[in-house]
């Protein structure tokens, strides 16, 4: 019986440092949760991988220091794009 206790423990234990190395990687890189797609971590080497809507994937290591991503990197829509004409079609008044 407490073999079972201290392998839940040890399980439970192991999806909290999962939870928060992907936690401390989108804090670091500025990433917001809903533009997460996917992230996977391995706590064994303390790094995390993240994917995110825009198509980038990232690699964080503990302790180290991410260039920010832009906007289009991280969301996958372009700012700069609802500042061009229309090329085609009416367009807006």
């Amino acid at each position: 019986m407490a073999m079972a206790k201290e392998k839940i423990k040890s399980e439970t234990n192991e999806i909290g440092d999962k939870i928060e190395i992907v936690a401390e990687a989108i804090k670091a890189y500025g990433i917001d949760q809903e533009y997460v797609f996917a992230s996977k971590s391995y706590p064994e080497t303390g790094e995390a991988v993240i994917l995110t809507h825009g198509g980038s994937e990232v690699r964080y290591k503990t302790g180290d220091t991410p260039v920010p991503l832009s906007e289009t990197a991280v969301t996958g829509i372009n700012p700069e794009m609802a500042k061009r004409k229309v090329i085609a079609g009416k367009t807006k008044r």
